[in-house]
């Protein structure tokens, strides 16, 4: 059966070469249901800008205590490891 890892972003921007992740969800659908669920804020490492803060409701202080997306990065690989993509935002 094939899985499906629908995942969905924020982030600081637009711009994949300054901009950072400040939120990830991920849902596994295995076709007929959700089989797994992963979601966390992220630290940035830099500031959020008032309009994505305005446009996301996510602020520099909601993800000052958050994971840097390193310390993420081995779980969402292992969640996603032979499941079809699915992404917005799938540059980042």
């Amino acid at each position: 059966m094939k899985r499906y890892a629908v995942i969905d972003i924020e982030t600081t921007g637009g711009q994949i070469q300054r901009d950072r992740i400040t939120e990830i969800a991920i849902i596994i659908w295995d076709g007929e249901q959700i089989v797994e669920q992963f979601q966390t804020l992220l630290n940035p490492e830099r500031m959020i800008p008032y309009n994505i803060t305005q446009l996301t409701g996510i602020s520099d202080d909601m993800v000052q205590g958050a994971p840097k997306f390193y310390e993420v990065a081995k779980k969402v690989v292992e969640i996603t490891k032979g499941a079809i993509f699915v992404a917005h935002n799938v540059s980042f």
